[in-house]
């Protein structure tokens, strides 16, 4: 089984745990990130969400991070504790992957498909909720820094990131 960390799964390790025997970076096609998914507690409130990282479907996109392969023991235990980490509204769906190497896989990425998400936002507007937003965890900005600090480790460009960072320079953020 594989599974395609594009956010906080790239880095932290957690794979470790459940005798992953194989990590690669990856593209899923067809895909992007996006600072669309709400976050109410752990980097906001409900009066100011911050933006936080989801992948949705965008045409011609590609949404470069890591796969992670794991043996069929593993399957259930890996299973489990991605949904807890996730949380509720995210749901697991099976997606085909581009491995560095070339080769093609198919594998399991953890989508968000819950109410909290920022619809119809420009640029402007996510950055401003970006520079209000503190929740349990953090700020909305410490959020931001540690995805692009993440992203550099892994030497992965990614232009909705950079596009976000560049307007909350602008405006002063940074």
């Amino acid at each position: 089984m594989w599974i395609f960390g594009y956010g906080s799964l790239m880095g932290d390790e957690w794979e470790a745990a459940f005798r992953c025997i194989r990590r690669e970076k990856a593209c899923l096609l067809h895909h992007e990130r996006a600072f669309t998914k709400a976050s109410t507690v752990n980097w906001g409130t409900k009066l100011h969400p911050a933006p936080t990282l989801q992948v949705v479907p965008r045409d011609g996109g590609v949404c470069h991070g890591v796969a992670f392969e794991f043996d069929a023991d593993s399957v259930d235990a890996v299973l489990a504790y991605l949904q807890e980490r996730e949380g509720k509204g995210f749901e697991r769906r099976e997606v085909v992957l581009k491995l560095e190497n070339g080769e093609t896989v198919k594998g399991d990425c953890f989508f968000y498909a819950g109410a909290n998400v920022l619809t119809d936002r420009n640029l402007d507007e996510i950055a401003d909720l970006v520079l209000t937003a503190s929740g349990k965890d953090g700020t909305g900005i410490e959020y931001v820094r540690a995805v692009k600090r993440e992203l550099d480790t892994m030497e992965i460009r990614d232009k909705a990131t950079e596009a976000l960072l560049k307007v909350m320079q602008r405006k002063g953020g940074l």
